[in-house]
């Protein structure tokens, strides 16, 4: 393919990632009148993490009881962050809007409580104080704030690779990228960016051996992430890499679900097992039960299983019917399939890949402030891709709260600034650069390399030794990147996803050596340094400079 036109798009505020934070994020930065953008790799009514659906909503409602409420909340979060998520972020950007997001939503259209009784069905996990979730059929819920962001007249690019960010004297001035299907080279000029590309998946080896059967989006490759590192931002603890429990050999967001609604892990034996690792077992954080998962199984205890035999008749039903096909349409085929019936029989659980970062509590993505701005003037982050609040209704208060930053950013440079000539002709040589590649290789030969690294010497039973051969064997691959060839735009959309993923994965690697201890669970275990110490209770900040990572700590909030 060759590259046909270059388009340039000038716009006052730029979001790259359609999935719900980047959708809000438009939204509410276009209620200032201004011009706002909004750029996807896919069909932006159907992209991101959210795409096909979800079944918990989190929020703090005030609605009476103690633990809905603002102070307990954060109390909460603080504790299951460990003082690393900056609880001032979680405040502004999530606990001061979810209210009136759920209340936009209702009038949206999305059902949100229960026809029947026409409240809100509620319940608790991972160690909540209380019910923050609300059990809701969210299938129709990213096309519905997507139809409203195009009919707010936020302009939808579809189709469209961001690879790179513009900076012009230290600022973030736009981005770069093409078009998957027509080959053309796209030139962003905005007054202010707003990041919003979610999670980073594929980099660990899928349990079932299908690389793209992933818990979460497959799509999502911390393209954001990378993009800030390569701009000169700032991330933060990279090296924790978050697991979950999901049904064996099916990546169904199924764990909060089915402890939500009272349910059971056990293992072989019809022992649960969770309270051996947590004090809370099922109710505790979510990392204590893929870390108990792996001990029982490595202790010969396995295989485990969820357990729901004991769950009443009304509350089957409702995880069966309004709870798990939602989050995934297929789930009841699946357990057709199976042959088993999940009110009846153990269903087989698996530990899953590793993502990064992916849910509630997680403490790893692009550093921001309250604010949501990075420490590139001019970028902001929201979203999975920045450390401030996880889940679907975090995720689109962040992106909501990031929107509304940038906006007013946007407002006072009036002027913005022109991107450098040269640093685009770059950057355009860089991103077709696959296509005169003398080498042969393919882009799943390289990432199916990078997977088994990974998974090899990066994953949840880390030491020293382990962690510089996986470094070594990550810069040898990082070597042969020139060497992957791109015949078409789906390939080099492959190839540059696997040199966001390259970076990434160096990040873990290199933060993973810094961290000479282990720290929630699974996500961070060394077996030289097993315990939690408390010179650690503070967060490695990685930079990029030349091409090589550096590394900085700032003390957690105590």
């Amino acid at each position: 393919m060759s590259v046909k036109n270059e388009c340039w798009i000038k716009t006052d505020v730029l979001v790259v990632g359609g999935g719900s934070a980047g959708t809000m994020a438009a939204l509410e930065a276009r209620k200032t009148s201004q011009e706002v953008a909004l750029v996807d790799k896919g069909g932006i009514y159907r992209s991101g993490c959210g795409a096909a659906g979800n079944d918990h909503f989190l929020a703090v409602l005030e609605s009476g009881p103690d633990w809905d409420t603002p102070e307990v909340f954060l109390q909460w979060y603080k504790r299951l962050t460990q003082g690393l998520s900056d609880i001032k972020i979680a405040d502004k950007v999530f606990v001061r809007r979810i209210k009136s997001l759920v209340k936009e939503l209702e009038e949206m259209g999305i059902p949100m409580k229960d026809p029947g009784h026409k409240e809100y069905i509620r319940t608790r996990s991972f160690a909540q104080p209380g019910d923050y979730f609300i059990n809701f059929d969210g299938r129709a819920l990213k096309p519905m704030i997507s139809k409203r962001a195009e009919q707010a007249g936020v302009k939808l690019y579809a189709q469209i690779a961001i690879t790179d960010l513009l900076v012009k004297e230290g600022k973030a001035v736009g981005a770069v990228g093409f078009h998957i299907r027509t080959g053309d080279f796209y030139v962003f000029q905005a007054k202010v960016v707003v990041l919003a590309t979610g999670n980073a998946t594929r980099m660990y080896e899928n349990p079932s051996g299908m690389a793209f059967n992933t818990w979460h989006s497959p799509y999502n490759t911390g393209t954001a992430q990378a993009m800030t590192l390569r701009a000169g931002g700032e991330v933060k603890n990279l090296e924790f890499v978050n697991y979950t429990i999901t049904p064996k050999n099916f990546s169904a967001s199924a764990l909060n679900a089915v402890v939500g609604m009272g349910g059971h892990l056990v293992n072989a034996k019809g022992e649960r097992y969770v309270f051996t690792y947590h004090e809370k077992g099922e109710q505790g954080p979510r990392w204590a039960m893929p870390w108990g998962t792996y001990i029982e199984e490595q202790e010969g205890r396995g295989p485990c299983y969820f357990d729901v035999r004991h769950l009443s008749e009304k509350d089957k039903k409702h995880l069966l019917e309004h709870l798990l096909p939602v989050d995934k349409n297929t789930f009841m085929d699946y357990c057709e399939q199976k042959g088993i019936d999940p009110g009846v029989d153990l269903m087989e659980i698996q530990i899953s890949e590793g993502q990064h970062p992916a849910f509630l509590g997680s403490v790893s993505g692009i550093f921001v402030d309250e604010c949501c701005r990075t420490t590139l003037p001019g970028l902001f982050a929201g979203g999975a891709c920045a450390v401030g609040i996880g889940s679907l209704a975090g995720s689109m208060c962040f992106g909501q709260s990031a929107g509304a930053e940038a906006a007013q950013y946007a407002l006072q440079n009036r002027k913005g600034a022109e991107p450098s000539p040269e640093q685009i002709a770059e950057l355009k040589q860089t991103v077709y650069a696959p296509y005169q590649s003398r080498g042969d290789y393919t882009y799943q030969e390289a990432e199916d390399k990078l997977r088994q690294i990974m998974s090899d010497y990066l994953s949840i039973n880390r030491s020293a030794e382990g962690l510089k051969t996986g470094w070594q064997e990550l810069n040898k691959l990082q070597e042969t990147f020139g060497l992957v060839k791109a015949e078409n735009g789906h390939d080099l959309m492959r190839i540059h996803e696997l040199r966001d993923l390259l970076l990434i994965s160096k990040g873990i690697a290199f933060g993973a050596l810094t961290r000479t201890e282990s720290r929630f669970g699974l996500s961070h275990y060394r077996r030289d340094y097993p315990e939690t110490r408390a010179e650690w209770h503070k967060s490695t900040h990685l930079t990029c400079r030349d091409g090589e990572l550096q590394v900085h700590y700032v003390p957690a909030d105590s």
